[in-house]
């Protein structure tokens, strides 16, 4: 089963305004309602209520678990402190406890949810139990009517909640992956590349950006057939996952053109993967690639303008060859002996 969805900063913010107003309004209202003639555990659950979903906006499970539990868990005590001397589950303010059953169905893990469902018949039928009339009046049918209606509610936006981060991350991964070869694609690699290189940029770690063009996947394409093509195009990728390391990012950045970012990498270790990948490739996969180094502070547009200036060199300069971009600052040894590898 997905996991809670997790909001960002800014989402965080409208969750919050939602909170305040989506759930302040109806206990307004509903303290407005014959004002004069509500008790005092009323207005000390209505203070409960309005707090318990700021609470839970304003607190994480990570971070302050005690009080994101204590505020989701206490919502529904406090909306059925609402009830008391006001008609108990019978009351027209019972309506407000399924607000709390659609945010346990939205927003919480299955053992959560289970928990609420638990909570709800507690505060359903323990205080008929426990306290009786006047506070509250017996009414089984309406305490399990609440329970059957809140659960159904809960379970309900649980399942659509579910679906759309399921539909979501399909979306997601339509507009980042690269359906033939599962790679990144063009957008993918742009926002995973600069997510690396600001990271890359707070640690202070090396990064060397490989770029990568098939010699011969037009030739292939006309006298063998695309699914040919696409065969290598597949192969190509499988070679770079095994030759390069799990935590560098790759992608298929055009029709034969690929990409990887090596992160935490010097200028040897980038050397030595690319002649991992030479070794592995066969003579219809073989390709020109070009190779920078990551500067600091360097953007990726940057980045990606040197390695293609020396792609485009190995190319015109024959095909099957592995050029080094010059750097813009002082060269490093590995670099300044590293010169150009051939196939």
């Amino acid at each position: 089963m997905a996991a809670p969805p997790r909001f960002s900063r800014r989402q965080r913010s409208r969750v919050l305004r939602f909170a305040i107003i989506g759930n302040g309004l109806p206990i307004a209202v509903a303290t407005a309602t014959n004002f004069s003639s509500h008790h005092t555990v009323f207005f000390i659950g209505a203070v409960g209520a309005l707090l318990a979903p700021i609470g839970v906006t304003i607190f994480s499970r990570e971070d302050n678990p005690i009080g994101f539990y204590a505020a989701a868990l206490g919502g529904l005590p406090a909306l059925t402190m609402m009830q008391a001397y006001s008609g108990g589950v019978a009351s027209g303010y019972s309506i407000l406890l399924m607000m709390a059953m659609i945010w346990f169905g939205i927003q919480t893990s299955d053992r959560e949810l289970a928990a609420g469902v638990g909570i709800l018949a507690a505060c359903c039928y323990l205080p008929m139990l426990i306290f009786g009339p006047p506070a509250y009046p017996v009414s089984w049918g309406h305490a399990t009517l609440l329970v059957l209606v809140g659960g159904t509610v809960a379970l309900t936006m649980r399942t659509l909640t579910r679906e759309t981060q399921k539909l979501n991350e399909r979306l997601r991964r339509d507009a980042t992956i690269d359906d033939l070869t599962g790679l990144l694609n063009r957008r993918g690699w742009r926002m995973s590349a600069e997510r690396e290189l600001a990271r890359a940029t707070r640690d202070g770690t090396p990064v060397g950006m490989l770029l990568i063009d098939l010699d011969s996947l037009k030739e292939i394409n006309d006298t063998r057939g695309h699914d040919e093509g696409d065969r290598v195009l597949m192969e190509t990728a499988d070679r770079m996952r095994t030759a390069l390391r799990a935590g560098d990012v790759l992608a298929r950045l055009g029709g034969d053109e690929f990409g990887a970012l090596l992160m935490d990498t010097s200028d040897g270790q980038a050397l030595a993967a690319i002649d991992r990948l030479n070794q592995m490739t066969p003579e219809l996969g073989s390709f020109s690639a070009g190779v920078a180094a990551w500067e600091a502070g360097q953007s990726l547009d940057e980045l990606s303008r040197r390695a293609d200036v020396a792609l485009y060199e190995a190319k015109t300069d024959g095909g099957s060859k592995v050029e080094i971009a010059p750097s813009t600052l002082e060269p490093s040894e590995a670099f300044r002996e590293g010169g150009r590898a051939e196939r």
